[in-house]
């Protein structure tokens, strides 16, 4: 009977080891979402400038921005390691925003450098295309804010 319980307490004290290294490395991986976030999101918010300003964007500027998205979505992406799934859902759609945001850019830079030669204006829609996706990510990574701390404060 001794020997039942000490291999019952062992097993419950392993099961809490588990569950508190999963809440600490769950912690970690939202933590550097976050992280990712905020350098990306500064450089979004300095590219979208230059867009606004109608500086077409060399490739050096567009590989360091690219640099910077690819951390946000791997970061993003090591959420489907930990779970729960709430978390990993809405770190994918942060994901998925972010990236959106991306092409979104990269697609109005292509196209103001087709007319750098022209005087006319910024045409409004593209600089309303990139205000939607800044706002739709901005969603998402407030939904992700929301999601992780309710996950990581419940236990």
């Amino acid at each position: 009977m001794n020997a039942a319980a000490v291999r019952a307490q062992v097993r419950d004290q392993a099961a809490l080891a588990h569950q508190q290294w999963t809440r600490q490395e769950r912690q970690k991986a939202c933590v550097q979402v976050m992280d990712m976030y905020a350098a990306f999101n500064a450089e979004s918010v300095r590219r979208r400038e230059q867009l606004e300003a109608r500086t077409v964007l060399d490739e050096a500027s567009l590989q360091s921005y690219a640099a910077s998205s690819i951390n946000l979505i791997a970061a993003c992406s090591h959420l489907a390691l930990l779970g729960p799934d709430a978390v990993q859902a809405a770190g994918g759609e942060l994901r998925r925003s972010a990236e959106r945001f991306v092409g979104t850019l990269r697609w109005v830079n292509e196209e103001l450098a087709e007319l750098a030669e022209q005087p006319d204006e910024m045409p409004a829609e593209w600089l309303e295309s990139l205000a939607e996706d800044g706002q739709a990510m901005k969603v998402a990574y407030l939904e992700f804010m929301r999601v992780s701390q309710s996950v990581l404060l419940s236990g």
